[in-house]
């Protein structure tokens, strides 16, 4: 008899106590919470309901009822977290298996477009950086230059410390070691912004109890305090940018600005899909194409490629060109001369015509 029960039967209790501590960590342990919090609010809606099964109707009327209040990109992130929790905490169910539900989902995201932060374009970030004056902006000057250089989340700069930069003296190297995709990936702050950092760098505290200090302190009155900056305040670096700038609704500019801007320029200045892919460290290709298919230059580009091609085409028309025993006459566009020359002239040039050769010898 080979059921579960005798199975658990003949495991010792250290396995399976182990067991179950392993699982418990399957989760993503950043966000085990939320994962946790989704999955009880999907349990107290079944037992408001008196629904026990987890079949795929039940799984539709819930994502149905979700779908009145909620946005199709929200459901989606629901359904992943529901999936992962599902299936281990209720061996068997896999709701990745149910294909109503699936196209539930996708039916719901029809004609949804999601808002996205806005970016700084070049000439802004260069504006910001040459007229600013370091007295009240150099600490978010400083963000500016790290986090387009790197393509850096809000998160991902609040733990950069000092170990992680690297001062050549002429430029920075920045490692960022905990990524959002678990990844370690580095990047090169350019001499061109290397005085800035310099500055700023020099304004920080020294000593041994500052060594465990985040990269970024509170900067006031022209000097670094041992205050460490939050995210928050990270976060709110783009849009007070824009502010300063004159740039129009600047409260759209959120934290995911940085990011978005270094993409879209290293697009727009001739990157590829992979150096695009390396510079953000992007798994997959559909998030990093959004910024290829939305750069302006990459657009400017494909259609001065239609209308060269366009304009380069051979034309359709009945121009010709008939040549005789004694003469050679052509007749052409206005866009080609007409020639008439003697036979003894072998050299003949003909642009966007057709020519029609009738020999008359027997």
């Amino acid at each position: 008899m080979s059921s579960d029960s005798d199975e658990l039967m003949c495991t010792p209790p250290e396995i399976i106590e182990k067991a179950k501590t392993a699982i418990e960590n399957l989760l993503p342990k950043k966000s085990r919470d939320r994962y946790e919090t989704v999955y009880h609010k999907f349990i107290e809606w079944k037992l408001k309901n008196k629904v026990n099964s987890l079949s795929e109707n039940v799984m539709l009327a819930y994502f149905e009822e979700l779908s009145t209040t909620m946005k199709p990109s929200s459901l989606w992130a629901i359904y992943s977290m529901l999936r992962a929790t599902i299936n281990i905490k209720h061996d068997k169910i896999n709701i990745a298996t149910y294909p109503k539900l699936i196209a539930l989902l996708k039916r719901k995201a029809d004609g949804f477009k999601s808002k996205k932060s806005k970016t700084l374009t070049s000439k802004n970030i260069n504006d910001f950086l040459q007229n600013a004056p370091d007295t009240q902006y150099l600490f978010m000057k400083v963000v500016l230059i790290i986090a387009v250089s790197g393509a850096c989340r809000k998160q991902e700069l609040r733990n950069i410390k000092p170990e992680h930069v690297q001062d050549t003296g002429e430029s920075l190297i920045i490692t960022i070691p905990d990524s959002k995709t678990k990844t370690q990936r580095s990047f090169v702050v350019p001499k061109t912004f290397y005085p800035t950092c310099k500055k700023y760098m020099n304004l920080r505290p020294s000593g041994d109890d500052t060594k465990s200090l985040p990269f970024f302190l509170n900067y006031i009155n022209q000097k670094c305090t041992k205050q460490c900056v939050g995210i928050n305040k990270i976060g709110s670096v783009p849009k007070n940018i824009a502010e300063y700038l004159g740039l129009p609704d600047p409260k759209q500019y959120t934290g995911h600005c940085f990011r978005r801007s270094s993409a879209t320029i290293l697009v727009d200045a001739g990157g590829d899909l992979l150096a695009l892919k390396r510079h953000g460290g992007w798994r997959s290709s559909s998030v990093a194409e959004g910024y290829v298919d939305n750069s302006v230059k990459n657009k400017t580009d494909n259609s001065l490629k239609i209308a060269s091609a366009i304009n380069n085409s051979p034309t359709t028309s009945n121009n010709h060109v008939t040549i005789s025993e004694h003469n050679v006459t052509a007749s052409c566009s206005q866009s080609t001369s007409s020639h008439k020359t003697n036979t003894t002239d072998h050299s003949l040039v003909f642009n966007n015509c057709s020519v029609t050769i009738n020999n008359y010898y027997k």
